[in-house]
């Protein structure tokens, strides 16, 4: 198991001098760490959806690959990834972020084909996640199909998700985030008091209809997905989801939807969330953020772990009504 190297006083400094870079020598001391002797590398699961956080995450393992001079071989969604990869040689990488533990499973599954049909001899590494086992049986599933896997570097981001795999796993890693490798974010300035971006999935922790009068992270409409896939079959060659995409293509994807993200949450001078990116993001732009938690933790979890110690314009509130008044 390997955990987060202590702070030295100059570090300690750094930390109070400006959070958001110490944030980042954390990630990349150990994300360093988790890809000792990489050079290359597969990437698998990137998030082919519109789950702004999720892209966040790729965007900040990328910018750690580059500063570590680790070359993206390939990139592939859970859907396009093709038969070769399990043949592969190179190390391959499983997009962070998210949850270990039953609440996706068609990502759960894909982690758990790559473990049991990859290479034995091939590196296989899970980017920093979370983890949270929806039942008994799920933990099960993990034990089973992933953890004994023969070479597995395994990332999580929290304490207690470090809790639940430790006693499984050989190689676990402590890690932050991938966002914050991105470090200070442009936005434009703030233009009114408060921004509230709630959750509207089966990770909100909210009363039913509470986040009505909220923005969320925004869903593809119908026509937004066929101009996605006229784009992709007339520009790409892509003619079915299968087919897969260059880096640089998914990639690009993601940039758009961090910009995205970035456009509704730089109005607010203070911003209300029960999203760990929304929040993360927040503070990359230099805004006052009061966060609600979400049904399983995860915020408070990520928080104690890796915020606490530092000088961060960041309080927490138990409920929509109390994050109001904190306003």
């Amino acid at each position: 198991m390997t955990l987060p190297v202590e702070n030295t006083s100059g570090a300690a400094r750094n930390a109070a001098a400006d959070p958001i870079e110490e944030l980042r020598r954390r990630s990349s001391d150990a994300l360093t760490r988790l890809h000792h002797g990489i050079d290359t590398l597969v990437l698998t699961d990137f998030p082919d959806y519109e789950n702004i956080g999720d892209s966040v995450i790729a965007l900040g393992q990328a910018e750690f690959w580059r500063r570590a001079g680790i070359e993206v071989e390939a990139t592939y969604s859970w859907r396009t990834i093709a038969p070769r990869v399990y043949r592969s040689r190179t190390p391959v990488a499983i997009q962070g972020g998210g949850n270990f533990g039953g609440l996706y499973p068609q990502h759960s599954e894909h982690r758990y084909r790559l473990a049991e049909r990859l290479r034995p001899e091939t590196v296989l590494i899970q980017e920093p996640q979370s983890v949270h086992f929806a039942t008994d049986a799920d933990r099960d599933e993990f034990a089973r199909r992933m953890a004994p896997r023969p070479g597995l570097r395994l990332a999580v981001r929290d304490t207690a998700s470090l809790a639940a795999v430790e006693d499984v796993v050989d190689d676990v890693h402590l890690a932050p985030d991938s966002v914050h490798m991105l470090g200070r974010l442009d936005a434009a300035p703030p233009t009114r008091d408060v921004v509230r971006l709630l959750r509207r999935d089966d990770e909100s922790a909210l009363a039913p209809g509470t986040s009505r009068t909220a923005v969320d992270w925004p869903a593809m409409t119908f026509a937004d997905r066929l101009a996605q896939r006229l784009r992709r079959t007339l520009v790409e060659g892509a003619v079915t989801r299968t087919m897969n995409r260059s880096t640089h293509r998914w990639f690009a994807d993601a940039a758009t939807r961090l910009a995205t993200g970035i456009a509704l949450l730089a109005p607010g001078e203070t911003v209300i969330t029960d999203r760990l990116h929304a929040m993360l993001v927040a503070l990359q732009i230099g805004r006052r953020v009061i966060a609600i938690d979400n049904a399983n933790g995860k915020l408070t979890s990520y928080a104690r772990t890796w915020l606490d110690d530092l000088a961060l314009p960041l309080e927490f509130a138990p409920d929509l009504p109390a994050a109001e008044a904190k306003v």
